[in-house]
């Protein structure tokens, strides 16, 4: 587990340089992304792409127990008021939706140590 983890640490994060890279900003993003720089500084994760996170999202959920899943499912709008916002719009309602389930902590944790 522990060699897992640290390749996993040094493994290529996600690039602000790529030409699709489009910053995500918003207040639960930002304290996302300041946990990730703590935590796990080098999987950068302050700089994922909206895809990206949607797919740490769609990996975190089934790791749940059935009574967190149903809590943050509960407070996910989806793509409700999302007209034209792509994919990053969504993605960060569900982040919005497991910080109000109490779970961001357990998110960033997932996060760094899930494969890129």
């Amino acid at each position: 587990m522990l060699i897992l983890a640290a390749a996993l640490a040094i493994a290529p994060a996600t690039r602000p340089d790529r030409l699709d890279f489009q910053m995500m900003a918003s207040p639960v993003y930002d304290v996302f992304a300041a946990k990730g720089e703590a935590l796990c500084p080098a999987r950068k994760l302050r700089y994922l792409h909206p895809a990206d996170l949607a797919f740490l999202e769609e990996g975190f959920l089934p790791s749940l127990t059935p009574r967190a899943r149903h809590r943050v499912t509960l407070r996910d709008v989806g793509d409700k008021g999302c007209t034209g916002g792509g994919l990053s719009c969504p993605a960060q309602h569900m982040l919005a939706a497991i910080s109000e389930a109490g779970l961001l902590d357990a998110f960033v944790s997932f996060a760094c140590v899930a494969p890129a």
